[in-house]
C-alpha cells in the first residue's frame, strides 16, 4: 500500500516511517517538504503521489507553546489538518490523523473515559483538537481520529526523542530537582512503539474517533513512582538513591481513556504500568 506520512521527522512520524516502510511504500514528508498551512502545496503533492492512505502526524504538540501562540496552533493543528483532510478526500485516500487525550481535560467524570462522554476542553490546544475532530469528521466521515496519550520511548533510543516521562525522570535525578507529579491526576502514558505498531490496523477502522493508547487507573504520582522504580531496576537510575519524584496537590484532572471501542476490532494496549515495565525491563 502507498502510505503518505506527514510530520515524518517528528517523534511518532520517524518511527511510523521506519516501521511501515518495512511492508509498505511509504512517502515520508517533513515540515520542510510539506507546509500543512499551504492548501495548494498539499493538494499538488497529494495528486502527484496518489496515496491510498494518509497518516497525518504533523502538529504542534507543546501545549504551553500553543497557549502562548494560539494563532500558530490554529494554523497548524486546525487549518492544517482540514487542508490535509480535503486533499485526502480529493485523491480518495483513507485519512488517519492524530488527536489527543487532552480533549478530556474538562471532564468531571471519574474512571476510564469513553469517546462519547460530554466534552468541554480547557485551553487552546485541547479546544482546537476537539474542534478539529468535529470538522474533519463532518468533512470526511471515513477519516479515523486517534486520541493519543502522552508517549515515551526508552531512554537509549537512537531515534528522535520527545520530552517524555522517562527522560524527564532521568533529568530530575541528574539535576536534583524532583519531578512534580500530581496525586489528583490520572492519565494514560504510552510506549510510542505500541502506537506505531497499531497504526497499520487503524487504517482499516471505520471512520470515527478512537481512544488509542494505554489505559491507567493509577494517579500520575503513583505511575511516576513506578516508572522510577523500573528505571532503577533496568540500570538507568542508581538503585537506592533519593526518589526523583515529589507528590503535589493539584486540581482534579482525569484524562484516562477506556478502549472499549477499538477492542471491538481486536486492538488492545497494555495498561500504563505494564507497558512501562515491559519497555524498561524487557526492551519491549
Amino acid at each position: 500500500m502507498k502510505i503518505l506520512i506527514t510530520g515524518a521527522a517528528g517523534f511518532v512520524g520517524c518511527r511510523a516511517t521506519r516501521f511501515l516502510g518495512l511492508s509498505h511504500q511509504v512517502i515520508p514528508l517533513n515540515s520542510k517538504q510539506l507546509d500543512v498551512t499551504d492548501e495548494e502545496m498539499i493538494h499538488t503533492l497529494f495528486m502527484d503521489h496518489a496515496p491510498k492512505a494518509v497518516i497525518h502526524l504533523a502538529a504542534l504538540s507543546d501545549t504551553a507553546y500553543c497557549e502562548a501562540h494560539p494563532d500558530d496552533c490554529e494554523a497548524v493543528n486546525y487549518i492544517g489538518t482540514l487542508n490535509v483532510a480535503r486533499a485526502a478526500a480529493a485523491v480518495g485516500a483513507k485519512l488517519i490523523y492524530a488527536s489527543s487525550d487532552q480533549v478530556y481535560n474538562g471532564c468531571t467524570e471519574t474512571g476510564l473515559l469513553g469517546e462519547d462522554v460530554p466534552l468541554a476542553p480547557k485551553g487552546v490546544y485541547a479546544a482546537l483538537k476537539y474542534h478539529t475532530e468535529c470538522e474533519v469528521q463532518e468533512l470526511l466521515p471515513t477519516a479515523v481520529g486517534l486520541r493519543l496519550s502522552w508517549m515515551y520511548d526508552v531512554p537509549n533510543s537512537p531515534l528522535r526523542q520527545n520530552h517524555g516521562l522517562l527522560l524527564r525522570l532521568l533529568e530530575a535525578a541528574r539535576s536534583g530537582v524532583p519531578f512534580a507529579a500530581s496525586v489528583n491526576e490520572c492519565r494514560g502514558i504510552t510506549n510510542v512503539w505500541q502506537v506505531v505498531r497499531r497504526i497499520e490496523a487503524a487504517i482499516a477502522l471505520p471512520g470515527g474517533i478512537y481512544n488509542f493508547g494505554s489505559p491507567n487507573r493509577c494517579s500520575t504520582h503513583d505511575t511516576v513512582l513506578e516508572a522510577a522504580r523500573f528505571l532503577a531496576a533496568a540500570g538507568h537510575l542508581e538503585a537506592g538513591s533519593a526518589s526523583p519524584v515529589n507528590a503535589v496537590e493539584a486540581p482534579q484532572r482525569n484524562l484516562a481513556m477506556n478502549l472499549h471501542r477499538i477492542e471491538q476490532f481486536g486492538l488492545t494496549f497494555p495498561d500504563t504500568i505494564s507497558g512501562l515495565k515491559a519497555a524498561l525491563l524487557h526492551g519491549a
